[in-house]
C-alpha cells in the first residue's frame, strides 16, 4: 500500500467515529508550542508589534501546554548609539514577568522590520554597532539566562534572519563570524544559540577555523558547532521551505542542509514557524502527517502556534494549524510512517488529531517503562530505571535526574549524575544508581527532574513532568513522581 492509498483508507475509516478526547497538553519547560511576543517594549519604539494580537497569551492556552514564547526585542531606534537605560529596564521587567509566570523565552534581538528602504535606513545598524550592543547587553542576558530557553543569533537583516540588511552585513564573513562569536560569548558556557540556515553556520565555522558537525563525541562541549542550532522561519512554506533549503531536492529529504539538521537536531535545538496565513504555508505543503514526519525527522523542540492559526494569526482565516486540529492520527498510521509513539497515548480513543500529537511530542516526552528497586528501599541499594523518550527531540539544556525520599512534608534528594540531554528520542535508556539507607517514617521514593538553575530549582513549573501515569506529589517546591513506598 502506498502512502496516498493508506491516507485515503484511513480517512474513510474515520466516518462515524466519535471524536478523540480533549485531554490537555502536558505542560513541560523548554519545549512544545510557542508564542511570538515583543519584549522590552517602550512607547516610542518604532516597531509596535501590532501583528501579534495578544501580547501575553499564556493564560488563554493553558490546555495547549505552552511554556515558551519567541521573544523579539527590537533595538531599532538605537542603531546609531547605545541602548538606553529605559530599554534595558523594560527588558529586565519582562524577564521578571516570565519568571513569575513560570515560562521561558526564545530570545531574538533585531533591528530591521520593514522592507521599505526609507523606513529601514533609520534603524539599520553597522556590524560595529551590533557588536557594541552585544557587549552592552551581555550582563542583562547573563543575569536572566535562567528564563532564556535559547538565544537566537538574530541581529542582522530583516527580522534578524540574516538577509536583506541595509549595510549588507550578512555578505561580510568576518562581520558575521564576529557577531556569532560575540553571541556565544554573551551566553553562559552551557547554553546555545540558533542560526537561520545551516549554510550560515557552516560559513561561520569556516571563518572561525572550527569546521565540523556536532556529534555524540563533541555534543554539549564548548566547541562552536555544538552550541549552534537551527531555526526555520519558513517551515513547510513551499517546496524549499521559503528559501531555507535552496538546493535540489529541496525540502523533501536528501538535501545536504536538510539532512544535517536531521543529524544535529539530536544535540542542538531546532525551532520553526509557518508563514503567516494566506502566504505559502498551505495544507498542500503542510498536511498533518507531513508536519509530524518533518518534526520527528528533524527533531523539532519548539514550533510557533501563532502563524497559520486563526486564533492568533492577524489574519483570522482558518489555515494550516486549524487543519491539523481536524486531521485524525491513528496508531496504525504512525506505525506506517515509522513514527515512535506510546501505545498508551491512544487508550480510550479511536484517534488523536495531528494538532494534539504535535503538541504532545515537540521536544521531549519522557516516560518510565520499568523501575527495579531494592526489596527494602529504606535500607538502600541499587535502583534501575528504564526511561524512554517518545518525543521528537531530547531536552536542550542541562538537566539532572534526581531521586528523592519524601514523607510528604519534607524530602531528601540526591543527584544520580544522569544528564537528561542523553535521552535520545525512540531509545530505551537505562539509568542505574545506588541509594543510601534512609530513616524516614512513611516515606516514598520518587523521581525529580528540576531545572538546573538555582533560581528555578524549587519551582515545580520548571520541572519536567513525566508522561507515565504515576502519582505526583509537591514537596518543598519539588515535583516528585512516586516510584514506591520506602519500605515494603
Amino acid at each position: 500500500m502506498n502512502i496516498i492509498t493508506f491516507l485515503l483508507a484511513s480517512a474513510i475509516s474515520f466516518h462515524g467515529l466519535t471524536p478523540a478526547d480533549s485531554r490537555d497538553g502536558l505542560a513541560n519547560p523548554e519545549r512544545g508550542w510557542r508564542f511570538e511576543i515583543g519584549i522590552g517594549r517602550l512607547p516610542e519604539d518604532p516597531v509596535k508589534f501590532t501583528h501579534v494580537t495578544d501580547q501575553w497569551p499564556f493564560p488563554r492556552f493553558v490546555k495547549d501546554g505552552v511554556t515558551v514564547s519567541q521573544a523579539y526585542c527590537y533595538l531599532t531606534q538605537f542603531a546609531n548609539g547605545p541602548v538606553s537605560d529605559a530599554k534595558i529596564a523594560a527588558l529586565e521587567a519582562d524577564f521578571a514577568k516570565a519568571r513569575r509566570a513560570g515560562v521561558k523565552f526564545l530570545l531574538r534581538f533585531a533591528y530591521e522590520f520593514s522592507d521599505e528602504v526609507s523606513w529601514r535606513t533609520k534603524g539599520a545598524p553597522t556590524a560595529e554597532r551590533i557588536l557594541a550592543h552585544i557587549k552592552q547587553l551581555t550582563p542583562v542576558v547573563r543575569r536572566n539566562s535562567d528564563v532564556i530557553y535559547c538565544l537566537q543569533t538574530g541581529w542582522v537583516g530583516l527580522w534578524g534572519e540574516f538577509h536583506s540588511s541595509t549595510h549588507g552585513i550578512e555578505k561580510n564573513p568576518a562581520h558575521v563570524a564576529a557577531i556569532v562569536k560575540a553571541t556565544l560569548d554573551m551566553l553562559p558556557p552551557d547554553r546555545t544559540t540558533m542560526m537561520r540556515r545551516i549554510v550560515y553556520k557552516e560559513n561561520v565555522l569556516k571563518s572561525l577555523g572550527a569546521e565540523g558537525e556536532v556529534t555524540a563525541t563533541n555534543a554539549w562541549t564548548q566547541v562552536p558547532t555544538a552550541r549552534i542550532g537551527f531555526f526555520n522561519d519558513g517551515t513547510l512554506a513551499n517546496w524549499w521551505d521559503g528559501a531555507t533549503f535552496t538546493e535540489e531536492p529541496y525540502a523533501d529529504g536528501g538535501n545536504r542542509e536538510y539532512e544535517r539538521v536531521h543529524r544535529e537536531g539530536l544535540y542542538t535545538p531546532v525551532d520553526g514557524e509557518l508563514f503567516w496565513t494566506g502566504q505559502y504555508s498551505h495544507p498542500v505543503f503542510a498536511d498533518g502527517y507531513r508536519a509530524i514526519d518533518r518534526f520527528s525527522y528533524q527533531h523539532y523542540t519548539t514550533f510557533s502556534l501563532v502563524h497559520g492559526h486563526s486564533l492568533l494569526d492577524p489574519n483570522t482565516k482558518p489555515w494550516t494549524i486549524d487543519g491539523w486540529k481536524v486531521t485524525p492520527v491513528t496508531a496504525e498510521a504512525l506505525k506506517f510512517f515509522g513514527i515512535d509513539f506510546d501505545p498508551a497515548y491512544f487508550e480510550g480513543v479511536p484517534y488523536r488529531t495531528a494538532y494534539e500529537f504535535i503538541r504532545d511530542h515537540l521536544g521531549y516526552r519522557l516516560a518510565v517503562k520499568k523501575a527495579t528497586l531494592p526489596d527494602n528501599v529504606g535500607q538502600g541499594g541499587t535502583v534501575r530505571l528504564m526511561l524512554h523518550n517518545f518525543g521528537f527531540a531530547p531536552p536542550v539544556n542541562p538537566r539532572w535526574l534526581y531521586l528523592a525520599v519524601s514523607d510528604g512534608a519534607r524530602a531528601e534528594e540526591w543527584n544520580t549524575g544522569f544528564d537528561c540531554r542523553k535521552l535520545m528520542p525512540g531509545v530505551d535508556i537505562e539509568v542505574e544508581t545506588r541509594i543510601p539507607a534512609v530513616k524516614m517514617k512513611g516515606a516514598k521514593l520518587a523521581l525529580w527532574l528540576p531545572d538546573a538553575a538555582k533560581s528555578l530549582r524549587y519551582r515545580p513549573e520548571y520541572a519536567i513532568r513525566l508522561a507515565t501515569q504515576m502519582p505526583v506529589e509537591m514537596v518543598g517546591g519539588r515535583l516528585l513522581h512516586i516510584l514506591s513506598p520506602l519500605t515494603k
